[in-house]
């Protein structure tokens, strides 16, 4: 037994020694459960509040209760107004601005509640929808967002609706006769007094102040969202063309920093030692290195891309020009994160420990698997941080909305002085010898 303890003990240490070994094993699962942990609201997590234009034209008392209930939503932060660059001054959406904030991409939707938000001919809430589906799970959080809040804050919004129809069918006194008799009839069966019972409010103060059972409240399909799509109705594969920019990227920096990380192979094989015993520096070896990995990661965008053109249809070639400008600045990008990398750690386990980690968690947060929308607040913000987000962001304007060079032009230069800065301090690096 003390041989199999000696043994464990001899196992035990090795672990310890293997940096990469520990961090797959212990902080990529810490890591990735932090962020799917906030996602889902666990370990007192919550989710972001999604951005969404929102516009009030109506006077209805409801709609301005509902506007109030919509301010203190988990889920999303309606926003009513921009400052205007030269006054400074606050200006107040209206329907106009609205949907063009969504027609440039500033928004991904608009909520309207326009004048006749509850008509006298309705037996549902109107409500205007203007949206751009590239991120369909928001489009759907949002729906789904203000059902809920007019099921479980407003109850009784659905005898009041019925109360309007049935005023326009048969007449308010014919109406009125109709609730007492009903009213009177689940006075008898349930025992309870006819006078307390309100079915058929037709008074807007009423159907604010009465309470009921949210668990029994039936008012799913009182909402009439008068839903407009108004970017992406030519996109041929809507689904494909969202997610192909995100997983594009993620496997581009598994390959491109495998490609700058070669280097430690070098070294093990001795090549790296022969060339140094050469006429050439060791910056030119640097060089050598990020050209070849650049190129691999140009051909690898170029390949998943054009795959997906031929298998799903996605329409590569609408906007060629500004899709390449994308794909080799976000090669540009990964190769200088590989070469980072490769600049601090000490050998190829630690180097590959340190960026599956990195990979795996820039992924998650810079919207490689999942719209960043979803994520909490603060790590809404950190994802900025990552090239990841940039690529992803970048991919989407250009196959999703055809975006032109300047809208893609913050994305673009983000990514390359990103590959700037990592590129010209691993250099450093490399020169003075700190590297092998």
């Amino acid at each position: 037994m003390k041989t199999v303890l000696l043994l464990i003990r001899k196992d035990f240490l090795r672990f310890k020694a293997d940096t990469a070994a520990i961090v797959l094993t212990f902080i990529v699962p810490i890591i990735l459960i932090l962020i799917f942990g906030n996602i889902f609201g666990g370990g007192g997590g919550s989710r972001g509040k999604i951005n969404v234009i929102f516009v009030n034209e109506s006077e209805s008392k409801i709609a301005k209760t509902i506007e109030a209930k919509l301010d203190s939503s988990d889920n999303i932060r309606p926003v009513k107004y921009y400052i205007d660059d030269k006054p400074r001054e606050k200006v107040y959406y209206n329907e106009e601005r609205a949907k063009s904030a969504v027609e440039a991409g500033i928004f991904r939707a608009a909520l309207v509640f326009p004048t006749d938000f509850i008509s006298d001919t309705s037996s549902s809430l109107n409500i205007k929808f203007y949206y751009d589906p590239s991120n369909e799970i928001e489009i759907s959080l949002i729906q789904g967002s203000v059902q809920k809040l007019v099921m479980s804050e407003v109850p009784a919004l659905l005898p009041y609706l019925f109360r309007k129809q049935i005023n326009k069918q048969i007449g308010k006194a014919e109406a009125g006769n109709f609730q007492s008799r009903l009213t009177g009839l689940i006075g008898k069966f349930f025992d309870v007094n006819p006078d307390s019972i309100s079915l058929l409010s037709d008074s807007e103060d009423a159907v604010l102040n009465t309470s009921v059972n949210k668990a029994d409240n039936p008012i799913s399909n009182l909402i009439k969202f008068d839903s407009v799509q108004l970017v992406g109705k030519e996109v041929a594969n809507p689904g494909v063309t969202r997610i192909v920019g995100g997983w594009a990227i993620m496997f581009l920096l598994f390959s491109l920093t495998g490609a700058a990380m070669s280097l430690f192979e070098e070294k093990t094989e001795g090549t790296l030692k022969r060339l140094l015993c050469m006429p050439v520096q060791r910056s030119q070896i640097l060089w050598s290195k990020y050209i070849w990995s650049m190129s691999l990661g140009v051909v690898q965008l170029s390949v998943m891309f054009i795959f997906a053109w031929l298998v799903f249809d996605v329409d590569i070639f609408a906007n060629f020009l500004n899709l390449a400008i994308v794909i080799i600045s976000s090669a540009a990008a990964a190769v200088s994160f590989g070469m980072i990398i490769t600049s601090f750690a000490k050998s190829l386990n630690q180097a590959n420990g340190i960026s599956t980690l990195l990979i795996l968690v820039i992924s998650a947060l810079g919207g490689s698997w999942f719209p960043v929308s979803l994520l909490p607040d603060w790590m809404q913000v950190i994802s900025k941080g990552t090239i990841t987000y940039w690529s992803v962001e970048a991919f989407l304007q250009v196959l999703w909305r055809g975006a032109n060079f300047s809208t893609i032009a913050p994305h673009v230069m983000v990514l390359l002085s990103t590959a700037f800065i990592a590129n010209f301090y691993s250099l450093l690096r490399f020169r003075k010898g700190k590297v092998f």
